[in-house]
């Protein structure tokens, strides 16, 4: 049992090698705000085919609220960049065969084009067309002794802005809803973030876990 942080996650060792936790063919990204939520993901209909959520460890990002509600009435978050920053996150393992699916529930449509669903007239699991877009975020370590060398991360689209005060990020613990909701509905300052500077613009390429 290897002890985070954050969390626990059993990891199987075969002789002095720790063996790849989860199936080999799983496709990993940084994971945080409800896809680091397991009843989250049941929402989604991700975790039926298989899904793996992993600490992890990413440097030079943080989370911060945005400017908006979900379809759950949550103000969700995003990952914006934060030079020097270490921050406690996840990472999220999913098949191949459900890409398409968390795509289409973070307003990304297949190929990297925005998501041509409208979010208002079926289930509030899909973001609004445009929230995000897929993008590395660089090396992140995961627990057990693997890192993924250039992970990748939903990022801001084109559609999002995120919460500011001060000219910094809007960066409370993730569980203070009640400072973000106030912000929003007192229409509180937002920022659209930098650019994101490497975009996966096709299909997801794949990502495997290596050892550290």
């Amino acid at each position: 049992m290897l002890v985070t942080d954050e969390a626990e996650v059993e990891v199987s060792v075969a002789g002095d090698e720790p063996a790849l936790p989860g199936p080999r063919d799983l496709r990993w990204s940084v994971a945080y705000g409800a896809n680091a939520d397991p009843e989250r993901l049941r929402d989604k209909g991700l975790t039926a085919a298989g899904a793996l959520l992993l600490p992890a460890v990413v440097v030079g990002w943080v989370t911060a609220f945005e400017q908006r509600r979900t379809g759950y009435g949550s103000v969700p978050l995003t990952l914006v960049p934060s030079p020097g920053m270490r921050r406690h996150t996840w990472v999220l393992g999913v098949p191949a065969t459900v890409l398409e699916e968390l795509d289409r529930t973070e307003g990304r449509a297949p190929g990297g084009a925005p998501s041509v669903l409208d979010p208002t007239a079926g289930s509030a699991r899909y973001a609004p067309p445009g929230a995000y877009q897929l993008g590395h975020v660089g090396r992140v370590e995961v627990a057990g002794g693997w890192v993924l060398p250039d992970a990748l991360a939903y990022l801001p689209g084109p559609a999002t802005r995120v919460q500011v005060s001060g000219g910094s990020w809007r960066t409370w613990p993730e569980s203070d809803q009640a400072a973000a909701r106030a912000h929003l509905e007192a229409g509180g300052p937002s920022e659209q973030v930098p650019a994101v500077t490497a975009p996966v613009l096709g299909a997801w390429p794949e990502t495997p876990l290596v050892r550290a």
